[in-house]
């Protein structure tokens, strides 16, 4: 077995607590033994991890294709046409019922304690799941959608596998607790329908948002008017960098990582950025083309668990935008947002907001060092995570940024 196989057997033993067995279609295998049989039909639950065992995304139910076809577009990226073709020709299998002939890997979950029995007594219906696994990452964890039979959406679940995932799950319901009684004018978010906990791991259950074809990844402007409407979650304060809780935090979650290697420069970093005035303000954390989605009047987000406040105003927007930048190589993206970074920070919704053109470089230092930090907290490096491989390009874009920070703050003296 490689990593993702031992990966996906060992979330078997989390969603289903009587296990999984990896196999071919019409058998079931042990990982330290050969082909066997398959149990009785009505003692198993056969799934399809997609596009295989050895490299699983999605993991979809066998017998049920109205719910396999519906969790194909809802988990679909469609943000260029190589992925509108993939989604086109996986749901066409699935709706026709060719999928399970062509994929032939299959994980059997046996009869025993599963999470659909758990989700269905919380939410008072019959529930069908398909998962969403993703990319190896350190905070990769399952995302469960929930379907009745018949393949209408209910919601969404995510449940912790392990600490840092858990801490996430439970943050994210902090975070859409304290969401639900904001005052977001151009913004939806969900609801929170459930939590608990399920195979002593917490469990969150939401509401799903009206996502699909008839919405579209935001324009400039839509997106600015969101993350200014996040940024005034909370009160925005104007502060000194050099007395603002932010640094004193940051510099305190630096502190932390005094085994890293990294971690000196990045508090030399902090200590040579110049003491300008910042507003400050609330930043979802993590948002990207992945979590936002709208219409003309009207915008959709979600996975809040990176929620924060206090935090410079623009953090959101440069975090889109280096998400942006690096989808088509990290080096050549982070070169591109080092130059289409100061003129985001500098439209004018940004600087009407408080944020001074000459602290562009700045904040956008502050980023990366909060960016940097956070992946090292978080172990991105070791999951795999490519980007977060800080010392080949984070180190000298932020060099960079220093620089040009200590230029701005000589002009403006």
């Amino acid at each position: 077995m490689n990593g993702e196989t031992t990966y996906l057997t060992g979330l078997a033993e989390i969603l289903w607590p009587c296990g999984g067995l990896l196999g071919r279609g019409g058998e079931t295998a042990h990982p330290d033994h050969g082909p066997a049989p398959d149990p009785p039909d009505e003692q198993v639950r056969a799934y399809l991890p997609v596009p295989s065992a050895h490299s699983p995304r999605v993991i979809l139910p066998v017998t049920n294709r109205s719910a396999a076809t519906r969790a194909i577009s809802a988990f679909a990226q469609r943000h260029s046409l190589r992925e509108r073709l993939r989604t086109a020709a996986l749901t066409a299998a699935f709706a026709s019922g060719v999928a399970p002939l062509l994929l032939r890997d299959r994980l059997h979950v046996g009869s025993g304690p599963a999470i659909e029995h758990a989700l269905s007594s919380a939410l008072g219906r019959e529930v069908v799941i398909a998962v969403h696994v993703g990319p190896p990452r350190a905070n990769r964890k399952p995302v469960m959608l929930l379907l009745t039979p018949t393949g209408r959406t209910i919601g969404y679940a995510k449940v912790g596998v392990n600490d840092l995932t858990s801490r996430l799950v439970k943050a994210e319901i902090r975070a859409l607790r304290r969401l639900a009684g904001a005052r977001l004018r151009d913004v939806t978010v969900p609801r929170l329908l459930h939590t608990g906990e399920w195979n002593g791991r917490p469990l969150l259950v939401q509401e799903a948002l009206p996502v699909g074809h008839q919405t579209d990844r935001p324009t400039r402007r839509q997106l600015l008017r969101c993350i200014l409407q996040i940024c005034a979650l909370e009160p925005i304060q104007e502060l000194s960098l050099s007395t603002s809780p932010y640094r004193r935090q940051l510099a305190h979650r630096i502190i932390a990582l005094s085994t890293r290697p990294e971690a000196s420069f990045l508090r030399s970093s902090l200590d040579r950025l110049p003491d300008v005035r910042i507003p400050f303000g609330a930043w979802h954390g993590d948002l990207t083309r992945w979590n936002i989605a709208g219409t003309p009047r009207r915008a959709f987000i979600w996975d809040w668990e990176r929620l924060a406040f206090g935090a410079p105003i623009g953090f959101d927007a440069l975090h889109y935008e280096l998400t942006e930048c690096v989808q088509d190589g990290v080096h050549p993206g982070v070169h591109r947002w080092l130059d289409t970074g100061p003129r985001l920070l500098q439209d004018p919704l940004i600087s009407g907001a408080g944020l001074r053109p000459d602290t562009a470089s700045t904040v956008m230092a502050l980023y990366l060092i909060d960016l940097a930090t956070r992946y090292l907290h978080d172990r991105q490096a070791e999951a795999g995570e490519r980007a977060a491989a800080i010392g080949d390009w984070l180190m000298p874009a932020l060099a960079t940024l220093e620089d040009r920070a200590s230029r701005e703050a000589h002009r403006n003296a």
